[in-house]
């Protein structure tokens, strides 16, 4: 059996690390701290370190939120933003020393869910 990224390197306390830097990131430019307002960001941490881990091949699936377009509904988020965001989490994956290759695949799957994401 092919080890998955989530394994490769090194499960929960890198997926954490990841997602806790990404965030970091995201709450330093305005034009996406917006969409965090009243809302709490340990829950969306905690949230994302799941949908990462899966994102990234771990079974069993953590997973339990609800879907990117449930969870995303309603709030607006334009191209622009998504953009930025698949930017951050690029740089966040480069700091991580991640592969080049897996930061493909991992971006292609984020890329898969614009549709579910983005409003306008």
């Amino acid at each position: 059996m092919a080890q998955t990224l989530f394994d490769k390197y090194g499960g929960v306390p890198v997926v954490t690390d990841i997602v806790r830097d990404f965030y970091k990131r995201v709450m330093r430019r305005p034009n996406l701290r917006r969409y965090f307002v009243n809302v709490p960001l340990e829950d969306v941490i905690h949230h994302q370190i799941a949908f990462v881990s899966m994102v990234m091949g771990k079974t069993p699936h953590d997973y339990s939120g609800r879907s990117m377009k449930e969870a995303h509904k309603g709030i607006g988020i334009t191209s622009a933003s998504f953009e930025l965001a698949a930017e951050l989490l690029r740089d966040t994956l480069v700091s991580a020393e991640v592969e080049e290759a897996d930061i493909d695949a991992i971006m292609a799957k984020v890329a898969s869910l614009r549709a579910d994401i983005v409003e306008r």
